[in-house]
């Protein structure tokens, strides 16, 4: 019934052992969602059956629960709720945490009073024009970009460097995407755009050749 590390092959359990280790597990921990279950079984490893072993012996969590004769309470609540007030209740909730994507509101929405993705796709089939919108709203315009990126690199006090691979490293701005995304959206290599900003990256970078030398010159 073990494995020689300890770990419990669920597969060798009888149907009736599995559903009374699950129906504990449930009970125990007040679990109201396939993500409550996951979250209490990395905190309790081995303690239960994974998610993945359910799909897989089950078919999905809500045949699970069908099964136990559990009513699956998070969909069940969220079925009642009106389309139009459901939406008001996701959009909101996208739009205060900056939600652009599906993996960041399935990550950001645990533990949350909202639907999870799962519900959402269940209520409205495709939902990437859920996030859409706020990706959107959130692109700064081509001056505010290059601005921030002035402003990021004043504040990381890189003015007198100017490297690209320090940049990234240290960059921690939440306005601004990444580096490489910068140079797409504006046709720019990080030179040009160190020219474009105000700072004259070729001689800032001729200064830093020499003063390299010239330390490796003292150092023979």
């Amino acid at each position: 019934m073990k494995q020689d590390d300890g770990r419990i092959v669920w597969k060798n359990i009888s149907d009736l052992k599995l559903i009374l280790v699950i129906n504990e597990f449930i009970e125990k921990h007040g679990i109201k969602s396939s993500r409550q279950y996951q979250k209490k079984l990395s905190e309790n490893p081995n303690t239960a059956p994974s998610m993945w072993f359910i799909n897989q012996k089950y078919g999905s969590w809500e045949k699970l629960l069908a099964s136990i004769g559990i009513e699956n309470t998070e969909y069940g609540k969220w079925a009642k709720t009106p389309e139009k007030d459901l939406l008001k209740i996701v959009e909101t909730f996208i739009k205060v945490e900056k939600i652009t994507s599906q993996r960041m509101y399935e990550k950001k929405s645990v533990g949350k009073d909202v639907p999870s993705l799962s519900t959402l796709k269940k209520r409205f089939g495709d939902v990437r024009h859920l996030f859409r919108k706020n990706t959107e709203e959130s692109l700064l315009t081509h001056f505010e970009l290059l601005l921030e990126l002035r402003n990021e690199l004043i504040r990381l006090r890189l003015q007198d460097d100017l490297s690209m691979t320090k940049f990234r490293k240290l960059s921690g701005s939440s306005n601004l995407p990444s580096v490489d995304t910068i140079m797409k959206r504006t046709n720019k290599n990080w030179e040009e755009l160190m020219t474009e900003i105000g700072f004259d990256y070729r001689r800032i970078k001729i200064y830093k050749q020499r003063n390299n030398l010239s330390k490796k010159k003292k150092t023979e």
